[in-house]
Order: structure tokens, then C-alpha cells, then sequence
């Protein structure tokens, strides 16, 4: 039920209340990078020899925590950089503001895992071991697939196209878009 929570309230922080700026497909994705690192952890560590444990059930919920915060501080930056730049020049603003501070974060965080993993008690080992890795492909994930999902949304706000390709939830008098509440007038 808190993955539900976090995704939804991911879904709606990310973009704002009109239909151009909402990033749903741009939330939907990032949540996705987050599946794809744990996917890719248990890959990678199983092919290593480390065995699964229950302490390993709260690998999802570390990753949901640190993808999350890397989404919104990629967000952010590229929300407080000049709406008439291109979408090339907005994204290289963003990321050089925003890629240190996830690049710190995200291997301050694995290494420290990775040195969990060196304790004697097996089942903590192995959790340390696959968070590291989880972290390091999250990590790359966000660069890859998540920065280039928000370029694609940049360029569909750029455009004035609504997020969700012309559905119903798309006006902006939805409940989605808070009844138009939050527009500006112009």
C-alpha cells in the first residue's frame, strides 16, 4: 500500500495542475527505472553467487525512497531553468545542476553498501551487496532512460501538447488537473 502512495504521490508532484505540465508518462517511467534497477540488482547478484533472504524485501522501498528524491531534484532543476531555452540547453542546465547531488548521493549510498557487505552475518552481506548494486543501476537508469523520457516530455511541453495523448482525464476542469484551480490566466 506505501508503493501505491509514494507512486501516486510521485505521479502528481512531478508535473503540475494543468494538463501540459502534468508528467505523467514522465512519473510512470521513473517508477519504472525503479523496477528495472531492482531487476537488474537481483541479476547481477545472483550471478555472483549471493543468495536471497528475507531482510530482501526491503530493497524496494530503499529504492522507491532514493529513485523518488533523484526524480524530483532532476525535475526541479530542469522546472527552474528558463522555459524559452530549447530543450537541449534547459536539460544540460538541469542535469549540471542536478547531476552532481544525485551522483554524490547515489554512490555515497553504494558504497556504504558495498562495505555492509564485507560483515560476517551472510544475510546482511547479501542485503548490502544487492542494495549496492540496486543503487548503482538505479543510478544509471535515471541518466539513461529517465533523463531521456524527460526530454521527450520537454519537448511535448514545448509543443502545448496535453501529457496523456487526449484522454478524458486530460481537460483542464478534470479532477486530475484540480478542476483548473491552479492556472494561471494567462
Amino acid at each position: 500500500m506505501s508503493i501505491v502512495l509514494v507512486s501516486v504521490y510521485t505521479v502528481f508532484v512531478l508535473g503540475g495542475c494543468s494538463p501540459v505540465h502534468f508528467r505523467m508518462l514522465v512519473a510512470g517511467v521513473g517508477l519504472f527505472c525503479i523496477v528495472l534497477a531492482y531487476m537488474s540488482c537481483q541479476y547481477i547478484a545472483f550471478a555472483l553467487g549471493h543468495k536471497f533472504s528475507n531482510i530482501h524485501s526491503l530493497l524496494p522501498f530503499l529504492l522507491l525512497g532514493i529513485g523518488v528524491d533523484d526524480m524530483f531534484v532532476v525535475c526541479n532543476a530542469v522546472d527552474q531553468t528558463d522555459i524559452n531555452e530549447s530543450t537541449v540547453k534547459r536539460m544540460r542546465i538541469a542535469m549540471s545542476h542536478a547531476g552532481p547531488s544525485i551522483t554524490i548521493t547515489s554512490f555515497t549510498n553504494a558504497v556504504a553498501f558495498f562495505f555492509g557487505s564485507s560483515s560476517s552475518m551472510i544475510s546482511l552481506q547479501s542485503f548490502c551487496m544487492f542494495a549496492g548494486l540496486a543503487i548503482l543501476m538505479l543510478y544509471y537508469a535515471v541518466l539513461t532512460v529517465f533523463s531521456a523520457t524527460l526530454v521527450l516530455d520537454l519537448r511535448r511541453q514545448a509543443k502545448l501538447r496535453a501529457d496523456c495523448c487526449g484522454l478524458c482525464c486530460c481537460s483542464e476542469r478534470s479532477i486530475f488537473c484540480c478542476r483548473g484551480y491552479f492556472l494561471s490566466p494567462a
